[in-house]
């Protein structure tokens, strides 16, 4: 299950890779969400409610220049979104820090599709590999709230699960291991049950005896 960004479980590892003024003891802005793949370190493309998304990767470079504030992106993808697919104000997204990228500019992407591998590339706070998200209106504007996109909320912490979801009621006999041992005499098939039943290896009603 991709959750979010990534398929399988996420983090926010630090307070100061939440959005908004969480640098510098509240006084600088972080305009995006630093979110980790523990699972799976391929970035992928989010959905937005269950919902499939599309866009256009406008931009798939390293910027070296200093002067160009995005070279503390490292490897990154920019994304615009088509128009009229989400009710917010989101028109861009952005996806930094990759250690390497799977896109390139002009490319047709939709939700789920792979577009760079997480990493800690450019100015990566902490020197961990994860991946900043950032949302915007416009290219050249300020970063808005990411979490509809990054499928976890403004918080630290760890989302999602690595089992899959299955209802309270299933029935399904794969967590059983199933043994045939034949042909047998009935007094060797009730040795090896009574050995069963010590150790715990048996179900009422899953147990059948067949012999020669």
């Amino acid at each position: 299950m991709q959750q979010g960004i990534f398929a399988g479980r996420t983090a926010v590892r630090y307070p100061y890779g939440r959005y908004g003024y969480t640098r510098g003891g509240g006084k600088r802005w972080h305009g995006g969400l630093d979110v980790v793949g523990l699972d799976d370190a391929t970035i992928r493309m989010p959905f937005y409610g269950g919902k499939t998304i599309r866009g256009t990767v406008v931009r798939a470079r390293c910027v070296q220049n200093k002067r160009d504030a995005t070279w503390e992106w490292g490897w990154y993808v920019c994304i615009k979104l088509d128009a009229n697919q989400t009710p917010d104000a989101v028109n861009y997204l952005y996806f930094c820090h990759c250690e390497r990228l799977l896109v390139r500019a002009g490319q047709r992407v939709q939700s789920g599709d792979a577009l760079g591998i997480m990493g800690n590339t450019g100015n990566a706070a902490g020197g961990y590999k994860h991946c900043h998200l950032e949302v915007r209106a416009a290219a050249a504007g300020t970063g808005l709230d990411p979490t509809a996109y990054a499928g976890v909320p403004n918080a630290v912490g760890e989302y999602g699960s690595i089992k899959e979801d299955k209802p309270a009621d299933d029935t399904s006999q794969s967590r059983l291991q199933v043994i045939t041992i034949g042909p047998v005499s009935q007094g060797d098939a009730d040795a090896v049950l009574a050995v069963c039943r010590e150790r715990g290896l048996t179900d009422a009603g899953l147990y059948k005896s067949e012999w020669a």
